[in-house]
């Protein structure tokens, strides 16, 4: 998304080191080695050979695409004449190459062909149409590039390159009826539906926005529309970019749909299916959600990419702390970890198996769609930086630069972070239009100065005024969502991982990631016993200015101790990002519950409300990481929610057990069949741990219905006062 301001990163600092290495990489590709798929494709000669891997298969052109986009990228952000002269370059040759009805790929139109006119009648799954491999998908990448050479690189040629692709398939699916266009959709197309888009909010022509809608995949989009999860199953990145496109069809209509979809997507995804470091995945699909299994296929690089962008939509209409928090997390540690600072060489996954390592991408034969998107991420450091919008300046990652106005305002924003606590902001220039400054408090060291929203207000801009900003980092536990055991340690928002050492390190810059992914070594990784609450005392700082820390050898059984390093730091070496833990206390509590339990509930977790049948009213859920619980919180009078549970219909006591945090103070009611039962009062003095309250359950409550069942369910019901939260509920017997 193009800013009102411009964004540029300090000289020397952590990002404009790692952007300048990206860079590096992109210019040393030959823009007609990237040209040479479409050529042959179009019936032209070639003038050089096209690239390897993927570049040589069904998904060839895909690279072109995004060769543009980051030669467009890097000329907006750093100026780079280089970029602009090799993007212009091939613009020209691609309006040279085109055909004349509009079509251009790095595939002969074949499919398209074979679709337009079939009458419905052509093969398709969901990475096939008619034969091919992902055709929209490898020529979508181009759409987007020529609209980001059109859009950051300010070639006109682009803009009439992608308006006579655009037309020629405007024309091809026109022969199409809506029921055909949604069989072509079940196979991954990219973000189809965001070029249109985007088209008709740059013409302003209705035709593009009229083609947008018929490229919303109704599979995915009718049941995120009613805020269902139906992603388990479903391939990752294919639905990303069309939660992307349905962002942008929102904020061009005003349909209250799209916005639930985009919102509830984004919701889902990074509250219930991502990983430590932001990303997502196992495989390259959805699991179950809270799903955290660890495997040398997880965290898709491409995915975070695309989660980064559909996050500067929900930004834009929400303007709330949570999703920086989200993006500042995914940004550090997947995104600037997925580029080896040396070479510049990208990964596909991200591992996150313990004693595993990154897997790199060869520069010339290692064109997968992580390294397309990779090429582009480092020139997209900028963008998330500051957002203007209505007039207010959003500070919202501390990375330092400069951040310059159209109206002549600029801001300087100075700070080693994440290796400094600090970060001074001086308002060199308020500029011509009175705008105001709010700074991202985040979630890791809240400020009680921050506003609802996150934010802390300083006011209108005045020239030469200068603010202090405190960023109180701690060391922290992150547990996983499944309830593994397993744990994540982090410095403020910085993941750290444990360097593991060389030891049987193969080549990891390859051709081809797939010969690690089912074989191959990993190193051993002792299981903590220490307090998970007190990570402060058995890890302990080494060098602050590299952010290295050591646990102590008290922390595990076989006293082995560990260096930790920040993850995006960590490279060519084996590593850990989660570690296994033991707890005595949770570990006899789930003994008891799974030796005379009958039936639970997990409160806030959709799966587990869902298969009980839950109604709600007046609540909302969360997560609270000291005690790795979810939760439903009762926010006002009359809130409630109800639970179809199963009773033992054979035994002499069936018993509620009531699950709330310690320091929670209030009321809950509680009612079995409709009959109150117990009204429970919390007095906070549970402290930061869970508290089991059991409710005796009379036996004509749950007596069998039917002769002989040994089972019978019953509604639960619980009530409470604001801010009262249930956490799990149990049936014992």
């Amino acid at each position: 998304m193009l800013n009102a301001q411009k964004t540029i990163l300090k000289e020397g600092s952590l990002f404009e080191k790692s952007q300048r290495t990206g860079l590096e990489y992109v210019l040393a590709y030959t823009p007609e080695r990237m040209l040479a798929p479409a050529c042959t494709a179009l019936g032209k000669k070639a003038a050089a050979a096209t690239y390897g891997g993927w570049e040589s298969r069904q998904i060839q052109g895909h690279m072109l695409g995004h060769y543009l986009s980051a030669l467009s990228g890097f000329h907006y952000q750093t100026g780079s004449a280089e970029a602009k002269e090799k993007l212009d370059y091939t613009v020209k040759r691609i309006k040279e190459i085109q055909r004349e009805d509009g079509y251009f790929s790095g595939i002969p139109s074949t499919p398209f062909d074979t679709v337009f006119s079939s009458g419905g009648n052509f093969d398709v799954d969901r990475f096939s149409l008619a034969g091919w491999w992902v055709p929209w998908y490898s020529t979508h990448k181009i759409y987007a590039g020529l609209l980001d050479a059109y859009t950051f690189g300010g070639s006109k040629d682009a803009l009439e390159i992608v308006r006579k692709m655009a037309d020629w398939a405007i024309s091809g699916t026109s022969k199409m009826s809506d029921a055909e266009m949604q069989k072509m959709l079940t196979c991954e197309h990219g973000g189809m539906c965001k070029v249109f888009a985007d088209l008709y909010g740059i013409t302003k022509d209705e035709k593009y926005l009229k083609e947008a809608e018929r490229w919303i995949h109704k599979e995915i989009m009718a049941p995120a529309m009613k805020r269902q999860d139906k992603l388990q199953g479903y391939h990752a990145n294919t639905q990303i970019p069309k939660f992307i496109g349905i962002a942008r069809l929102y904020e061009l209509t005003g349909k209250s749909e799209y916005r639930t979809a985009a919102e509830f997507f984004f919701e889902t995804v990074t509250q219930r299916r991502s990983y430590a470091i932001g990303g997502n995945s196992r495989g390259e699909h959805f699991g179950k959600e809270y799903d955290e299994t660890l495997s040398k296929d997880t965290c898709e690089t491409c995915n975070t990419y695309n989660m980064l962008e559909l996050a500067e939509h929900i930004f834009a209409w929400n303007r709330k702390s949570d999703v920086a928090d989200f993006y500042e997390n995914a940004l550090y540690n997947h995104i600037l970890a997925s580029q080896d600072p040396e070479t510049g060489a990208k990964t596909y996954f991200v591992s996150l198996q313990p004693g595993f390592f990154k897997v790199y991408g060869t520069h010339d034969n290692a064109m997968w769609c992580c390294t397309g998107t990779g090429l582009e991420n480092p020139s997209r450091y900028n963008r998330f930086i500051a957002s203007e919008t209505e007039g207010c300046v959003y500070i919202n990652l501390f990375i330092p630069c400069s951040i310059k106005g159209s109206d002549g305002s600029e801001i300087q924003l100075e700070t080693d972070f994440p290796y400094s606590q600090k970060a001074k902001i001086t308002v060199a220039n308020a500029g011509r239009n009175g705008k105001t400054l709010k700074v991202r408090s985040p979630s890791w060291c809240r400020s009680e100065k921050a506003d609802d929203d996150g934010y802390v207000d300083y006011g209108k801009l005045e020239s030469g005024k200068t603010f202090e900003i405190e960023l109180p980092m701690k060391l922290s536990a992150r547990r996983a969502m499944d309830r593994s055991g397993r744990f994540t340690v982090k410095y403020g928002p910085i993941v750290l991982a444990a360097d593991l050492g060389k030891k049987d390190m193969p080549k990891d810059i390859v051709d081809d990631h797939l010969i690690y992914m089912n074989s191959g070594k990993n190193a051993d990784v002792e299981v903590m016993t220490a307090d998970l609450k007190d990570i402060g005392n058995w890890i302990t700082v080494e060098n602050q200015g590299t952010l290295s820390f050591r646990t102590a050898e008290s922390a595990n059984a076989k006293k082995k101790s560990y260096t930790l390093r920040p993850f995006f730091d960590i490279h060519h070496t084996r590593y850990t990002v989660y570690f296994s833990s033991t707890n005595e206390a949770e570990d006899k509590r789930a003994a008891k519950f799974e030796k005379n339990g009958v039936d639970a509930v997990e409160s806030g977790r959709q799966q587990s409300e869902v298969e009980h049948r839950f109604k709600a009213e007046g609540t909302k859920i969360g997560y609270m990481e000291s005690v790795d619980r979810n939760y439903r919180e009762f926010t006002g009078d009359g809130s409630s929610v109800t639970y179809k549970m199963k009773f033992d219909a054979g035994s002499k006591q069936n018993k509620l057990v009531v699950t709330v945090y310690g320091k929670d103070k209030g009321v809950l009611n509680v009612k079995v069949g409709g009959e109150k039962l117990k009204e429970i009062e919390l007095d906070g003095s549970g402290g930061d741990e869970l508290v089991d309250i059991s409710v005796d359950v009379p036996k004509k409550l749950t007596k069998a219905k039917q002769k002989g069942a040994k089972i019978v369910r019953e509604d639960v019901a619980i009530s409470g006062t604001p801010g009262t939260r249930v956490m799990e509920v149990h049936v014992v017997h």
